[in-house]
């Protein structure tokens, strides 16, 4: 007959220690989640280990205009605003005579007259804009649109002639 070993039994107490040794290992052999991607699913990347894609470029600058401002508001900071790319509201008139432009105020002749201040708009109106405008339909009249919109594009404080031009980007139809 052989001897009997004695047991060995570990109390709670000494466990503890144990359980906390264990984790602190696996977190230092990086058993946790992966802070980024492998490079594997990293876009551009090659696939093989230790190849990671390139760093992203640094992003463009922005070039969205903004909340869209008054014409009166624009041109109380012609000088600041100069270059910009700006999103504006205002009541649009274009005719044959004068082209067309953005109006601070719309006085209620028929066809109706730009009263305020006002930009000059350069750049071609889409037209399918133009369709969705008001417009003059008497013979004896000549050819007006008009209605109250929001343009964005280029912002120059002095065009050819000296006045505030707008190099037109876009125009929409809005309710004002």
């Amino acid at each position: 007959m052989t001897p009997a070993t004695p047991s060995r039994r570990v109390g709670a107490g000494a466990l503890i220690p144990l359980v906390a040794l264990v984790t602190l290992l696996a977190a230092a052999c990086g058993s946790s989640a992966p802070s980024s991607p492998p490079a594997s699913s990293a876009p551009g990347g090659s696939g093989a280990p230790g190849v990671s894609a390139p760093p992203a470029a640094s992003p463009a600058p922005s070039t969205d205009p903004g909340a869209a401002i008054v014409i009166d508001d624009l041109l109380n900071q012609v000088a600041a605003k100069d270059g910009q790319v700006i999103r504006v509201s205002g009541n649009f008139l274009a005719d044959q005579e004068n082209g067309a432009r953005l109006c601070a105020l719309m006085m209620e002749s028929y066809p109706p007259q730009c009263g305020g201040g006002s930009i000059r708009i350069t750049g071609e109106v889409p037209a399918a804009t133009l369709a969705k405008l008001s417009t003059t339909t008497e013979p004896g009249l000549h050819k007006a649109w008009w209605g109250y919109v929001i343009a964005s594009g280029t912002f120059h404080a002095a065009g050819d002639d000296g006045l505030p031009v707008l190099e037109l980007g876009e125009i929409e139809l809005h309710e004002g």
